[in-house]
């Protein structure tokens, strides 16, 4: 099925049928005129991360049968291909693209058929280039709508990157299905809740991190509780979403948060909660066509299905590692089935905190520091030592509210409280927390942080 995009509102401004497609058809005559001769080796990249530039773009990218590359904040891959592509920005509802393009081919062309390739969040180490297929883009939005039971009388809100594979999975539901698609091009919780409650909505996509802010506020806000209570889908992805405000959303808004797994190598959709598959600390059932495993030696999470990458651009070693043959794809990171098929997502391997030779996942200690409500995120990080005891803990701790920020005493007391001697944290530091631009902790920041503090003594 392919539906006619439907509303589009961008930041408060709604743009209509035909000024998008207006901009999309000078797009496509400007690149088509400049691109010439040799489209299959070409590709059509963006180097932004607003809204209309990225809509513009991928439409008009699509239109031509060629990649569409997503750069975003990063410069870190160099098989980039020069900056071709829009620049537009809505003006009193329209849209005025500035097209600049070149004849130079990517360092690096995709294979045939990409449909598009991102670069990773960069949250678990240097960000890489992933190249997906047209058809792994069409599964996705095929098997995400039908698993969630999106159609085209929907109402989609997604304060997400564009530029990033979560927030574009959207965006080709709403190109597939149709429907409404309402994008805020920077997350602003204020601005979400009253979208929530003043604007017809059906599904909200996000972070665990503005899910945290959302319950806060629904809590003082019976509108928005409400409001948030009549969601279909309240979709979050991203990061591990932790029990305490899972539960917190539970008991104060009384309708679940569908949590969800993903990964860009993944196209990104691995697994969903929703209105009839969501189990509390699980993340829901695979999409349909997607299977699941679990690695029985390592308890990796391993997945297989139409929607996985075709590889890493310019990166042969890194993809035969994460897909090394057999098909399927190696996450890095680590879970559980139940004897239902529900999805339990622990955290990345290399997050893992070994202490005396057993493996922890940070969640454990982050969820008994975020039961604080005074807490309003955590993150938790272990640092090697030549100690025999194995890592030392890290803990970062954010304050719900800025103003009144938990003391680091009474934090080492529920920690002493919940948790075994060694899992204690060595270091707390109480403040914001680093993040990168889809809202996720910068792990790698503060894992830098903690060994500059002295965890190799």
């Amino acid at each position: 099925m392919n539906a006619a995009p439907g509303a589009l509102v961008i930041d408060g401004d709604l743009i209509t049928p035909t000024a998008l497609r207006t901009a999309v058809e000078r797009t496509v005559a400007a690149l088509d005129r400049d691109i010439g001769p040799g489209r299959p080796s070409l590709a059509v990249g963006v180097d932004a991360t607003t809204g209309p530039a990225v809509i513009v773009t991928a439409l008009a990218a699509s239109r031509l049968g060629v990649p569409l590359f997503l750069r975003g904040h990063s410069a870190a891959v160099q098989h980039w291909p020069p900056q071709v592509g829009p620049v537009a920005s809505p003006a009193g509802g329209e849209l005025a693209p500035v097209v600049t393009a070149t004849r130079r081919r990517p360092a690096r062309p995709p294979e045939p058929g990409t449909g598009a390739v991102f670069l990773t969040s960069g949250s678990s180490g240097a960000a890489k280039a992933v190249a997906l297929s047209r058809s792994a883009l069409d599964y996705q939005a095929e098997a995400t709508a039908r698993h969630l039971g999106i159609d085209g009388d929907d109402a989609l809100l997604l304060p997400l990157p564009l530029n990033h594979a979560y927030g574009f999975s959207v965006f080709g539901i709403w190109r597939r299905f149709g429907g409404e698609l309402n994008v805020h091009t920077v997350l602003r919780p204020e601005a979400v809740a009253a979208d929530v409650k003043g604007r017809r909505t059906t599904s909200l996509d996000g972070v665990p991190f503005l899910y945290t802010l959302l319950v806060r506020a629904a809590a003082s806000d019976p509108v928005l509780r409400d409001a948030l209570a009549r969601l279909t889908v309240r979709g979050c992805g991203g990061a591990v979403l932790p029990a305490a405000v899972a539960a917190h959303f539970l008991d104060v808004v009384g309708a679940p948060v569908h949590d969800g797994y993903g990964l860009t190598e993944a196209g990104p959709n691995v697994a969903l909660s929703s209105a009839t598959h969501c189990r509390a600390g699980t993340v829901g059932t695979p999409l349909p066509g997607t299977e699941v495993r679990i690695a029985p030696d390592t308890g990796e999470v391993l997945v297989r299905g139409p929607g996985l990458m075709t590889g890493y651009l310019g990166r042969a070693d890194a993809t035969r590692e994460a897909l090394p043959g057999d098909g399927w794809l190696r996450t890095g990171d680590t879970g559980a089935l139940d004897p239902d098929g529900y999805l339990s997502v622990l955290g990345r391997l290399k997050d893992i905190i070994i202490v005396l030779g057993e493996n922890h996942a940070p969640a454990t200690i982050e969820d008994v520091l975020r039961a604080d409500e005074s807490v309003g995120d955590a993150v938790v990080v272990g640092v090697p030592t030549q100690q025999a005891h194995g890592d030392a803990v890290f803990a970062f701790v954010e304050p719900a509210d800025p103003g009144r920020p938990p003391s680091e005493r009474a934090l080492r007391t529920r920690c002493y409280r919940g948790l075994p001697p060694l899992l204690r944290p060595r270091f707390i530091q109480v403040g914001a927390l680093p993040r990168l631009p889809g809202g996720k902790a910068d792990r790698q920041r503060l894992r830098r942080l903690a060994a500059t503090s002295g965890g190799q003594r």
